[in-house]
């Protein structure tokens, strides 16, 4: 049987699929919203925590030396803002720090109760208190919200001033999470 349109069939087929490609890209192109949320770490205070602790025996620590510890605390005040149409529903919140060797230790957002127990438990930290960031929250079309998290990581101060990163995560229901990756700029050390 001969084909009387004089069109090449492999040519049909190619224009179909571009009429189909394009119809699919104008949709897409006409319902992108762009990411549902935005954020930025607005500020870091870190207090580096060294500690030499005497059990009052002459052996002292495990090969006959003082016991030495270390801890960092990291408050983050943090702004997130809903961009969609829908509401966000915020679930967890976490900090990843990636030391100068390469490993990352992860640590949650301290919750309420811990929240206040922070600054009883370090009263120099009081006057960097903030309101906490609220868990469990539901951003509404357009809301912006700014409140502080406190992290805790085992590390020195040396190893937090040769950090390869910090990053503060925002995890929401059925959303991708929001990374916020922070600058050695943003950082200063409480005395």
């Amino acid at each position: 049987m001969e084909d009387r349109s004089g069109l090449n069939p492999a040519f049909a087929v190619l224009i179909a699929m571009l009429l189909v490609g394009g119809a699919v890209g104008g949709y897409i192109w006409a319902t992108w919203t762009g990411p549902p949320h935005s954020g930025q770490v607005v500020s870091i205070e870190v207090y580096p925590i060294h500690r030499v602790l005497s059990t009052g025996s002459a052996l002292g620590g495990a090969d006959g030396g003082p016991n030495v510890y270390d801890e960092t605390i990291v408050l983050a005040d943090v702004k997130i803002k809903s961009t969609t149409k829908l509401p966000l529903f915020l679930h967890d919140m976490w900090g990843d720090l990636t030391l100068h060797n390469g490993t990352t230790q992860r640590d949650l957002a301290a919750g309420d109760a811990e929240f206040a127990k922070v600054f009883v438990a370090y009263p120099k930290l009081a006057p960097a208190k903030q309101m906490p960031m609220p868990r469990s929250i539901t951003l509404q079309p357009g809301q912006e919200i700014e409140g502080q998290m406190i992290f805790h990581f085992p590390v020195s101060k040396q190893d937090w001033e040769e950090r390869q990163s910090f990053d503060v995560t925002v995890e929401f229901l059925n959303q991708k999470p929001l990374v916020l990756h922070t600058t050695a700029a943003q950082a200063t050390t409480v005395q």
